[in-house]
């Protein structure tokens, strides 16, 4: 974690370690982690994010910093980390609000809007985190949630609360705030459904990006690829996830600095 400052963020009883890599003079970027963890891939991502002019916060959710992959232990520890909820269907999570707490805290440093990008089994925290002001730039990246493998409902479902996702579209609709979202085409853990209904819940608003991961592709990407920005980034030049991860950079660029 070299580079990196280190400070205890606090709301209402909840307290986290936050990575952050830049200053207050930058546009800010908030990650959110994915399963795995704080893996060396996510470090690897923020490290491209503040090279490319963002200073970016990485909220220490569960596990260590610069961990070994290790999805196993981490969905164990959401599902007893009663702020997170994360096998109660579309009941509303603590750690959202947390992390709103956070973004609000993030544009009072910058003096500006922020971005976030949420992936896996955070991805679709973005929504929540939307409804507040101070977020101009969501991404959702192959957004997950507990039960979301088995069903068809699971499968095109959000897993957040209705209010949460009805107030994120008309924030989106009144504001004009844009979602940018990243899937590989046979993800089965975010699934196409899953990105239908975020286009039937923002219109137009929703940017979708998505990779092709057939058996055959032309990139020899594997059917079985899952974290665009992570663990199945490919840094070179032309690599669709290169290409993808390009796409996020414009998207910040344009969002921003609008707002800043």
């Amino acid at each position: 974690m070299q580079g990196f400052q280190t400070f205890e963020f606090s709301y209402r009883g909840l307290t986290r370690e936050i990575y952050k890599l830049g200053g207050d003079d930058r546009p800010a970027v908030l990650i959110l982690l994915e399963l795995p963890g704080m893996t060396r891939h996510t470090i690897d991502f923020a490290r491209r994010l503040h090279r490319d002019g963002y200073t970016v916060y990485l909220p220490l959710l569960f596990g260590k910093p610069n961990s070994p992959y290790e999805p196993g232990k981490n969905i164990l520890r959401m599902c007893i980390q009663k702020e997170f909820h994360l096998l109660a269907y579309q009941k509303p999570s603590f750690v959202t609000e947390w992390l709103r707490a956070l973004s609000r805290n993030m544009q009072t440093a910058s003096g500006a809007a922020i971005g976030a990008i949420g992936m896996c089994f955070t991805g679709g925290f973005v929504l929540s985190l939307m409804i507040d002001e101070a977020i101009a730039a969501p991404v959702m990246s192959q957004p997950g949630y507990a039960e979301g493998f088995f069903t068809k409902k699971g499968k095109a479902g959000l897993g957040l609360p209705d209010e949460d996702i009805k107030a994120a579209a008309v924030r989106s609709k009144r504001d004009n705030i844009p979602v940018l979202g990243f899937r590989f085409t046979h993800d089965v853990i975010c699934s196409e459904m899953r990105f239908d209904t975020v286009e039937k819940i923002l219109g137009d608003n929703f940017i979708r990006y998505e990779i092709d991961s057939s058996l055959f592709n032309k990139h020899k990407i594997p059917i079985y690829a899952h974290a665009v920005h992570t663990i199945d980034y490919n840094d070179t030049p032309g690599h669709p996830t290169r290409l993808a991860y390009e796409r996020l950079l414009e998207f910040f660029g344009e969002r921003l600095n609008i707002w800043s």
